[in-house]
């Protein structure tokens, strides 16, 4: 063999392996989703999608938010009851997570109808009114939920310690992100998937909100789901009237949206619901709907 030869073999070798192929979505991930979602309007149950697992790395998110996004596409306009059931049968791992605000009892009394079985993540802060950490213990006892209290690694006296006093009212990004952001992103290492109660027409940064969609979360991909993500403010006071449901001790008193206490007041007349959260800040967010840059992926599509 000449030494031309041999130089061009060695150059060979030292290739890299071809990367794996990442998987698409073709005709019969479609049909799959499409079969799923037509089942569960019907009033049956889905039967569970491996392919709704979550993924560990950017390649291969594509499969999973472009599944997402098709899943969305025959979702949007279905009761949300049956989005909830869907998500609730279909995603290997699922999870509920609930603030126990204002709102809450709605998705929270669709989940005691419709998948009993789903846990429901509460992130006890450590600074919640008393009124909500009592309000969860009333609705998870009437409505037999299985709440999972998760709590910050820092306690409020060890984060205060290590970062100084109220550290809410100097760097409220950072202390959503250890008291909120952050647990709520290792609770969820557990799960494929988790329903929330985000709605397009609480903040402008929500209205692009779809049904279901791909969400990352540290270096997972899950399926994000929004069973009201349509639905007005008199489309949840209709529900909580109609099924006669305790309300948050707090809504007596003028407040629309309830995180916690000391970022959190009654908002004026003519103010957004959300406008009395961290309103010395011009924040409307913790964190834990936004990706990691602070903003909101979105991605659509049609069935087909």
């Amino acid at each position: 063999m000449s030494m031309s030869a041999r130089h061009h073999t060695a150059v060979r070798d030292r290739r890299e392996p071809p990367m794996p192929t990442v998987p698409t979505v073709n005709g019969a991930d479609r049909a799959a989703v499409a079969t799923s979602v037509a089942a569960t309007v019907a009033g049956q149950r889905p039967q569970r999608d491996d392919r709704f697992r979550a993924v560990d790395n950017d390649r291969e998110s594509e499969f999973i938010r472009a599944l997402a996004a098709e899943a969305a596409a025959h979702l949007e306009g279905k009761p949300a009851h049956r989005i909830l059931a869907w998500a609730a049968g279909v995603v290997p791992r699922f999870v509920a997570t609930s603030s126990f605000g204002a709102e809450s009892v709605v998705l929270l009394h669709m989940l005691s109808r419709v998948a009993s079985h789903i846990p429901v993540v509460f992130l006890d802060t450590g600074f919640h009114f008393a009124e909500t950490l009592e309000y969860r213990r009333l609705l998870a006892e009437q409505l037999r939920l299985t709440v999972l209290d998760l709590r910050p690694e820092l306690s409020v006296e060890q984060q205060a310690q290590r970062y100084g006093p109220q550290l809410y009212r100097r760097d409220p990004e950072s202390c959503c992100r250890m008291r909120k952001t952050i647990p709520l992103r290792t609770a969820l290492s557990d799960f494929d998937g988790w329903a929330t109660g985000v709605r397009r027409v609480q903040t402008p940064q929500r209205a692009g909100t779809p049904t279901v969609e791909g969400r990352r979360l540290g270096d997972r991909w899950l399926v994000k789901v929004a069973p009201l993500a349509a639905w007005t403010d008199d489309d949840v006071e209709a529900y909580i009237v109609r099924h006669d449901l305790p309300r948050h001790p707090l809504s007596a008193q003028g407040y629309r949206s309830i995180g916690c206490a000391p970022c959190t007041r009654v908002a004026s007349p003519g103010e957004g619901p959300r406008s009395g959260r961290w309103s010395q800040f011009g924040k409307t967010e913790c964190g834990i709907h936004l990706t990691e840059d602070g903003t909101a992926v979105r991605q659509t599509t049609t069935p087909g």
